[in-house]
Order: C-alpha cells, then structure tokens, then sequence
C-alpha cells in the first residue's frame, strides 16, 4: 500500500471550524490524504474526524492576523507536506513562495469574488481607492494563479473573469450541502409562532434592515413569529436598533452577536424553522452566485423569501421552492411571508419540493467526488 500523501491547508481569517474549509473540504480530503488544517483556533492541537487541526492564533481585528501569517509563514517553511491548500486572498504570496522555494503544488481555493467584494469595503474610505485596490488585487491574483496547480472556484461564474490557461487548470467546488444519504431527515416544526429564520453573516448589505423592516409590519398584523438571526452579528449600530426597541428584541432571536457560530448549531436551528429569508442589498456581489444558505434551507424543507435578482428567480422556479420579491419593499417581503404562514400547504410542498432537489442534485457528495478525483 502506498504512504499517503498529506496536505497542508491553511487560513489565517476563517475559524478551524468553517463549514467550508473543515466540515466539507478537510475531512472528505482525509478520506484519501494525511490532513493537516491549520487554522484559527482556542486550543493548540485537535484530531477530528480525521483531521489533525494546529490551532492559529483567534482575531477580531485585521491587523491581527499580522501575526496569523508570521505564524503560519514559520510553519510552512519547516512542513515536509506534499500538498499545500489555501483559502484566503492574503496568503497569495505565500503560495508563490512554497511553488519557488519548496517546489510543492500549490491549490488555491477562491471563496469569493475578490474584486466586487472589495469594492464593499466600507473601512477604505474612497469608492475611487477601492476600485484602484480592486483592479491591482485582481491583476496580482491572475498572474498569481498561472504558477499555482489547481484553481478552486466556489462559483461557477468566478472563472469568467480569469483567462483560459487558469480555467483550464481549475474546478467548481460549489458549497452544496452536506447530506447522510443513509439517514432520514427528521424535521421537526412545534413551535406555537412561526420561525422565520436567516443564516450567515448579519450586516446592512446581507439584508438586516430589509428583515426588520419585514417583522415590524407582520408585527402590527398580529402575526405570532420570531426572526431568528443567526450568524456573526458585529455592527453595533444593527444590535442597538434591535435591543432600543422592547417589540422588536421580543420578536428577534440573536444567536451570535459578537461571536462566531459554529455549523452544528445553525444545523439545529435548522430544524423547526418555518421560513428561510435571503433579503439581500447588495445586488452587485451577490446577484450571480446561490447562497450556500438556499441549499441549507432546501434540505431541510424551509420554503424561501429571498430577492428577485434573475440567477436566483430562475433557481427558485426551477426548484419549485419559494418566492422570489424585491427586498429592498418590506410590504412586497411582508405579504410574501404572509402569503406562505396563511397557505401553509403550499409552503409544506415548497419545503419538499427544495429538500427533493439537494438530495438528487444539489448535495455535497458530488462535490466530494471530484475534488477527489482531481487531486493527486
């Protein structure tokens, strides 16, 4: 029997526990590989599921992942890995360093579209600075790449801005959801309101005023529901306008403010919540992709409200699993919602119709399939 080969995967932004990186990536690649995950972490070391994680030091603040990468960069250099993995844009230069120095092959997993998402930086002061970053950013990356092995892009249209001699090198792995094919879903709705519910990062651009805005008008109409929130939720001013305002913290569940939430908790949540929301602003970024987040909510037979923007409209026709509105008209979102509480039938088939979807299409085994299959 051949020695396995290892891999070294890091990060220096994403927490050990990223749904992505670890739940998905790291333990299917252990099916085949030594994995190796270094990561921010609150312990040194750790094995899970087959994974050996090497804790990074925790941030909150970007300047402190400065010593994330010192760290990481010294790690490197004494690692005998055969494969290196990376997930973050800062760390480019490091993967052109092990390519030069160590002459290891270099995965680069792209996450996002960096050039769009930088334009969103509100902490660089300049919409003109912020495009002048976002044009450099995307050239460095492009020659970047030509020297990496392997290419991973989380969306399919993040390789329409790169030239053919990287496509050709790269693969889709997109962020479907992790599925046991051998056990029954069991979901569970009990609850004597209805749970509304949105997973993810909690900010102004991912639709946290359009859903307050929602709940204020369904509050008035007398409607017994919650809004879940869960995700890492940071802005002060978000916080302060939800706890100033007895009705709504009434009707609000926070489930990660001012702190990460791991993937096992938001699966729980998952359970018993009625309707999922995706009541995105910012059509630019998030217009071309599906949020992981639709597929989460399908497979667990969560009918959807989520914006109207045409990729994600002909998703949802096409799955037969929710309502398409423009998010940024609360009673256009508010008679949605009401629409699927007052019609509960149809929003139960839209819950199956989503669920039947990720388990023959949209499920992480076939991504599993071929991220092992192309690497060697």
């Amino acid at each position: 029997m051949r020695d396995r080969k290892t891999i070294f995967i890091g990060t220096s932004v994403h927490s050990w526990n990223d749904p992505r990186i670890f739940y998905k990536e790291a333990i299917s690649l252990a099916k085949k590989f030594d994995v190796e995950l270094h990561a921010p972490a609150e312990f040194k070391f750790r094995e899970n599921k087959g994974v050996k994680i090497f804790g990074l030091p925790t941030w909150k603040k970007v300047a402190e992942r400065k010593k994330i990468r010192k760290e990481l960069m010294i790690r490197i250099r004494k690692s005998n890995a055969n494969i290196f993995h990376f997930h973050d844009p800062e760390l480019i230069f490091m993967c052109l360093y092990i390519k030069i120095f160590k002459r290891k092959k270099v995965i680069y997993d792209i996450h996002e579209d960096y050039y769009s998402q930088i334009l969103l930086k509100n902490w660089i002061p300049s919409k003109y600075i912020r495009i002048i970053i976002a044009n450099i950013y995307s050239f460095i990356e492009k020659i970047f790449c030509m020297f990496f092995d392997l290419i991973i892009f989380a969306e399919s249209y993040y390789k329409d801005s790169f030239p053919q001699n990287i496509v050709s090198k790269s693969i889709d792995i997109l962020n479907y959801p992790i599925i046991n094919i051998n056990e029954t879903q069991s979901i569970s709705k009990r609850n004597d309101y209805v749970k509304i519910i949105y997973t993810g990062t909690i900010t102004k651009d991912r639709g946290a005023i359009n859903m307050i805005e929602c709940l204020r008008i369904l509050i008035k109409e007398d409607y017994n529901i919650k809004l879940f929130l869960v995700g890492y939720l940071k802005d002060e001013n978000i916080i302060s306008l939800i706890e100033a305002d007895s009705l709504l913290s009434n009707h609000i569940v926070i489930i990660g403010k001012r702190e990460y939430v791991d993937y096992s908790i938001i699966k729980r949540q998952y359970l018993d919540a009625d309707i999922g929301l995706a009541l995105i602003s910012s059509k630019t970024h998030y217009e071309n992709k599906i949020l992981t987040k639709f597929y989460e909510y399908m497979y667990n037979e969560i009918p959807l409200v989520i914006s109207n923007y045409s990729k994600w409209k002909k998703f949802i026709l096409d799955a037969k699993c929710g309502i398409c509105i423009d998010s940024e008209n609360p009673i256009e979102t508010a008679n949605a919602v009401k629409y699927l509480i007052d019609n509960s039938e149809i929003a139960k088939q839209m819950g199956k119709n989503g669920s039947k979807a990720v388990q023959e299409k949209y499920n992480w085994l076939t991504q599993e399939l071929k991220l092992l299959a192309m690497i060697d």
